[in-house]
């Protein structure tokens, strides 16, 4: 019997339970989907880092004896330690209009399990003497590639021939960025190869040392303390950064990307299944104050207080089994399609989808728990009901004057209907501060997922249309006198304009704090690299001083007027100095420091050296440019702006199908949310609507009491949604931003204007419910339901 009477008393309320149903759906479905991908994505980036040696730690120096490399062996704490030589060389693919690079990583195939090795997934071991290599697997197929295919590349300013040999990946290379402004990988244009050392050899014969170095730890090794020794040995050889394995890029974007997933994975199913025990306890506690009656009967029948409460639990039983079995399920189903979206970014053997019985189950029970928890709080009022009491109606909330009506000149402004409505917000603050809650969220969420999609926009946009407004970017094989290339390209048929940029590696250090950053010397006048405050008023570089780009700040623990002592390995004679920081800035791709060109080259007393050419080109001369140039030995690479923007537009228009998923989640919650607090409330309040229509009113002006009353609580739930959704941002923004982009906290204008739309939309909507409700209502079935 007491079972027909649930299923009854669900289908009498189907919307409040069908709400609190949708909601811890889509809770768990994010909890099992990004668990599920988040423990692949564990599993075999440990595994890949395991079989093939992940270093520890990754040195770029300017050049090394091959014979020097061994004694380093000798450092305490150090297991083993590799050279190799790095070098990026053009691809000459016809017909195609972007720029290819290959990074060329050389590799001695005679040493057994190397540092980073590299994983055959197809083909053929190497030849030591022969021009072949090991492509890896995205570039390969990005460019439809086949075995024993013949490469063209532009190594040392001749055109040669590489064979591929095979496909291979390396745990350096998960996430193959040719730049730290990148962010998003290319494998149309920018792909690694693997070369053996005696073919690196004859690509480059003027080279004749290592210029990385990576090592591995023993156990317990203190990776400060080798790194400090490492510093003094490599001095003489221009060390450029030394970083341990948390700062390579390949591996912090992944764990960066991991320990997103992670929070994500926890935080929402919480906060949604927090909000689905609020409406189910909201839900229950009303049921039960609608059938006292009943209860009293069934007390007085027989039923024991713990069968009637088991009566009650099974309504969130019933509800916690249903959301969690399908939200699970459906999370399990939607992890294929996220893993394999991950393939795409992550170059990790072994990735793939995965079906986890455990982890159905265990979403299940933290459906049921909370459920039941909920459920528990809004129904053990039972156990305390007598029969005689539960006979007989509550005593009605006693009446009092409202904080409102001591104000007398807007009371007086108050219709009747709309005096009633404020009386019951101060009345019912529990039901007044569950809508409000209800509200906020739905506005905050709206507005949270909104602003990362404009922030995110924002970081690159500016970057490409406000800071870096050159048409193309020649990066220097080694620093070259600004004046004689400057000189040169002004003379070229179609540059408009050539401006020459000092990028310095070097180590900031503020008492014991130091990072390893980019020093950018520029022009005082320079019209192709802009540095912007936060109003985007143009800065001039400092020349007594430095800038310092915000997080780098922060790092630092810097502030204008800190003297930082500055190293370098291109600084003439001692290689520290002392630079005053002169001011902070945003930056939110990479964390540079700026100089002024000629300050930073009189700080390392390199007069007129420049590392790279920024150019203002007419559109028809950058073909002509790239292919007088490109053959060039002292041109590392060619970097032209529209390409990089043209590949940022592709990442956001995947990247942004993203974000209007989880702005379709924050709306179907926030709408599940004002729309159950609307139903929960009309239906507590059926009785006392009905005596209204007794007494005379029109069902239109019953519903205008409960709409005044959702708008009195909505506009300040919506205000109260503002900061809410700042804290949100601020805390996604502490956890993905690294080195490489820093993520804003502020919420943009629209966003909130596109919150407050679908807020308010999901408030009309709920009200248009309760319309159909209050119309239904019969007062004289209502009025004496009680007798």
């Amino acid at each position: 019997m007491l079972w027909r009477k649930m299923i009854r008393d669900l289908k009498e309320n189907k919307g409040s339970y069908i709400a609190c149903t949708v909601i811890i759906v889509m809770g768990l479905l994010v909890f099992t989907a990004f668990t599920t991908v988040v423990g692949s994505l564990r599993d075999s980036q440990q595994k890949f880092y395991k079989e093939q040696n992940f270093a520890d730690g990754f040195i770029k120096v300017q050049a090394i004896p091959r014979s020097e490399v061994k004694n380093l062996e000798s450092i305490e704490g150090i297991k083993k330690i590799q050279g190799r030589l790095v070098k990026d060389v053009m691809v000459l693919k016809p017909g195609v209009k972007d720029n290819v690079y290959l990074r060329l990583v050389s590799i001695d195939p005679g040493i057994s399990n190397p540092i980073n090795g590299v994983l055959l997934t197809r083909g053929r071991p190497l030849d030591d003497d022969s021009m072949n290599v090991w492509i890896d697997g995205k570039f390969f197929e990005a460019n439809n590639l086949d075995l024993n295919d013949e490469i063209e590349v532009i190594a040392g300013g001749r055109i040669r021939k590489l064979t591929v040999a095979g496909v291979g990946n390396s745990p350096e290379f998960v996430y193959a960025l040719r730049t730290a402004a990148d962010l998003y990988p290319s494998p149309e244009t920018f792909g690694i190869a693997f070369i053996p050392i005696r073919a690196m050899e004859k690509l480059f014969p003027d080279e004749k040392a290592f210029n990385e170095l990576v090592f591995t730890l023993k156990p317990g090794a203190n990776y400060e303390k080798v790194k400090e020794e490492l510093e003094k040995r490599l001095e003489p050889y221009g060390v450029e950064s030394i970083i341990p394995r948390a700062e390579q890029m390949s591996h912090m974007l992944l764990d960066q990307e991991l320990k997103s997933l992670e929070s994500v994975s926890t935080a929402m199913p919480v906060m949604f299944l927090s909000i689905a025990g609020a409406i189910l306890y909201i839900t229950l506690k009303r049921l039960i104050e609608q059938q006292r009656v009943q209860i009293g009967i069934l007390k007085a029948e027989g039923f024991t207080s713990g069968e009637i409460l088991f009566h009650y639990l099974s309504y969130a039983l019933t509800i916690g089994l249903a959301g969690g079995l399908t939200g699970s399920i459906l999370g399990a189903l939607l992890s294929y399609p996220l893993t394999s979206m991950y393939q795409v970014f992550f170059n990790l053997p072994g990735l793939e989808g995965r079906f986890s019985p455990s982890l159905i189950l265990l979403s299940v029970l933290l459906s049921l728990s909370f459920s039941l928890i909920a459920g528990f709080q809004g129904c053990k009022k039972v156990l305390a009901l007598e029969p005689a009491e539960a006979m007989r109606p509550p005593a009605p909330i006693l009446g009092r004057r409202v904080l409102l009506e001591k104000i007398s000149f807007i009371w007086k402004m108050l219709s009747v209907q709309e005096m009633m409505a404020a009386r019951n917000i101060s009345r019912n603050w529990g039901r007044s501060l569950f809508i409000f809650l209800g509200i906020m969220f739905c506005f905050a969420i709206s507005a949270f997922t909104w602003s990362m999609n404009d922030l995110v926009q924002k970081m690159m946009f500016d970057q490409y249309e406000k800071v870096e407004v050159y048409d193309v970017k020649l990066i220097l094989s080694r620093p070259l006198d600004q004046k004689n290339v400057n000189r040169e390209l002004n003379a070229f048929p179609g540059v408009r304009y050539a401006e020459p940029v000092a990028e310095v590696p070097v180590t900031l250090k503020n008492r014991w704090l130091k990072k390893d950053t980019v020093i950018l010397g520029l022009p005082r006048d320079s019209r192709l690299y802009n540095i912007l405050d936060k109003n985007y008023n143009k800065i001039t570089p400092p020349e007594n001083g430095i800038l310092l780009s915000e997080r780098l700040a922060n790092l630092l623990n810097a502030g204008v007027g800190t003297k930082l002592m500055v190293e370098s390995p291109m600084k003439a004679g001692e290689n520290e100095g002392v630079l005053e920081v002169a001011g902070i800035i945003p930056q939110y791709v990479g964390i540079n420091a700026y100089m002024e060109i000629g300050a930073l080259q009189d700080f390392l007393k390199h007069e007129d050296m420049a590392t790279s050419i920024l150019l203002k080109v007419e559109e028809e001369a950058i073909t002509s440019l790239r292919e007088k140039y490109m053959h060039s030995k002292y041109i590392s690479s060619i970097d032209e702006r529209e390409q990089r923007l043209n590949k940022f537009k592709e990442m956001m228009a995947s990247y942004g199908s993203m974000i209007y998923i989880y702005a379709l989640i924050g709306v179907v919650i926030g709408f599940a949310i004002i729309y159950s607090s609307s139903v929960i409330s009309v239906s507590e309040r059926s009785r006392e609507l009905s005596s209204m229509m007794v007494l005379g009113m029109t069902p239109e002006e019953v519903l205008s009491v409960v709409t005044f009353e959702q708008w009195c609580i909505g506009v300040p739930a919506m205000i109260a949604g503002v900061p809410v959704s700042k804290m949100m941002l601020a805390g996604i923004s502490r956890v993905v931003s690294n080195d490489m982009f820093t993520m804003p906290e502020s919420v943009t204008f629209t966003s909130l204007l596109l919150a407050f739309a679908a807020t308010v939309f999901s408030i009309f909507i709920a009200q248009k419910v309760s319309a159909r409700k209050v119309k239904r209502l019969n007062p004289a079935e209502v009025l004496k339901a009680r007798e």
